[in-house]
């Protein structure tokens, strides 16, 4: 009897023992749901401390984080050898090195946007902080953003760049020396870095393994090295994914289709749809005949455009990318305020087909100009493009080439909002180039005006300023 209430009580020692310890894996019950992102409350040693000479380094938060996450979340630059080990307590980790770390370096710490609480609330932006094991800690400053439309699992991978081989600084194979995270405005920091030259990239880094992978990652680099002189200096970084970019060639990409609207049977696919309005007086028009068994003859001769007020029927170019997508371009820009009607009169093909699309061109009232310069260029030794992409309709696009001069204008632009983007073409291309990451090739120095222009019906928008 003795040795059962003995069993009895020491199983509950243990149960509460076991019990004890899961509630410190768990959240307080009550009250309403948690939904801020997890902070930090204590760093030892203190971020920016000197001399340190322990193997250990613990992070307080103010929650209950989820472990794995802080792991895969967490990046040391220089990387140290050997495999971390963690100590968890409560809120707190313990984070040790299994060997002693370099002297005289300065170390790093990002905790990258990946890391949750238990309730599954993620940072919004990477935590960074640092320390010393020599008596001086770096402080040379890259700021830069990421233009892209996903940024998840973008790192910035930096490179010590010693003018040595560009296989030692080849992404694919070799670790970077210095990485961190974009913020949630994709921005990015790097805060303590050493004097010297610097090659960055930027990539998506998919398997989260800290190398770009051919084919399961993107990458981008920079217009060129980054030269650390001045301590006290921010230097700037701006990195461009192709992703970003509008789709200037809409009309030989799969993601056209969707954006153009059917007719009743199906037959059809416009860029214009019935009754539309604001149409701008120099558009293009994409058409898509799904299923099509016309020669591309039998629809030339059998497509027109009228102005049905005038009785004015406009002469087309037609741009063939496939014998079911052509687009049509009037040769001359089209009246304002006018009623337009396209005239698919297919009855006498195989497809025994008539159509009318009628349209309204924009009002004038409904365009305005914009106009700006370069501010940063003494001469352009290089071609500069200018470009803006309406946001809404993604065939309304306009270009200008600056040879010989800093002053751009855009005249008649339909009302909405638009992207501005400029590149000097260094290679003569007329394209923008991205660059490569290996063999190092760089990248066409560009801008982006942030933010998106809004531009209304009879107003100018003036001194838009583009600085390389």
């Amino acid at each position: 009897m003795r040795k059962n209430i003995l069993i009895i009580i020491l199983n509950t020692i243990i149960f509460s023992l076991l019990l004890f310890g899961c509630a410190n894996q768990l959240p307080p019950t009550g009250g309403e749901d948690d939904t801020t992102p997890p902070m930090v409350k204590k760093i030892v040693p203190a971020p920016n401390s000197l001399n340190y000479s322990e193997r250990t380094v613990s992070i307080e938060f103010d929650k209950y984080i989820d472990r794995r996450s802080f792991r895969e979340a967490l990046f040391i630059s220089p990387k140290p050898s050997g495999e971390l080990n963690y100590n968890w307590s409560g809120t707190k980790v313990e984070i040790e090195f299994p060997k002693n770390l370099l002297k005289n370096t300065t170390y790093t710490f990002v905790i990258g946007k990946g890391m949750k609480d238990i309730r599954n609330n993620y940072l919004k932006a990477p935590i960074q902080f640092a320390f010393s094991t020599g008596a001086v800690i770096d402080n040379g400053k890259i700021r830069g953003k990421v233009f892209t439309q996903k940024s998840l699992n973008v790192i910035i991978f930096a490179y010590i760049n010693k003018d040595i081989s560009d296989s030692l600084m080849n992404p694919h194979n070799k670790f970077p020396d210095f990485f961190t995270q974009v913020n949630e405005n994709n921005q990015f920091y790097f805060n303590h870095l050493p004097p010297g030259k610097f090659r960055l990239f930027a990539i998506k880094d998919n398997n989260k393994n800290l190398l770009y992978d051919i084919g399961e990652d993107e990458v981008t680099v920079l217009n060129s090295d980054i030269i650390i002189l001045d301590t006290t200096k921010e230097y700037n970084a701006d990195f461009i994914f192709s992703d970003f970019m509008p789709d200037e060639n809409l009309i030989v990409s799969d993601k056209l289709i969707p954006m153009l609207v059917p007719d009743t049977s199906g037959s059809i696919y416009s860029s214009v749809k019935i009754n539309d309005n604001n149409i701008p007086v120099d558009s293009r028009f994409v058409f898509y005949f799904k299923g099509n068994k016309l020669s591309r003859f039998d629809i030339a001769e059998n497509i027109k455009l009228i102005d049905t007020v005038e009785k004015k029927e406009f002469r087309m170019h037609l741009n063939w990318s496939s014998d079911s997508i052509l687009e049509a371009v009037p040769t001359e820009v089209m009246k304002y305020s006018a009623v337009m009607k396209f005239i698919f009169d297919l009855k006498n093909t195989k497809l025994k087909y008539y159509y009318e699309i009628i349209f309204n061109v924009a009002d004038e009232r409904k365009s305005g100009n914009l106009s700006g310069k370069i501010t940063d260029l003494k001469f352009p030794e290089n071609p500069v493009y200018v470009k803006i992409f309406n946001q809404t309709n993604k065939l309304v696009y306009y270009t200008k080439l600056l040879e010989d001069d800093f002053v751009f204008i855009f005249k008649r632009i339909p009302e909405g909002e638009y992207l501005l983007f400029s590149y000097i073409d260094e290679n003569k291309n007329r394209n923008f180039d991205y660059g490569s990451p290996f063999p190092f090739k760089p990248a066409e120095k560009f801008f982006v005006f942030e933010p998106n222009l809004n531009l209304k019906g009879g107003w100018n928008v003036e001194n838009v300023f583009i600085k390389f």
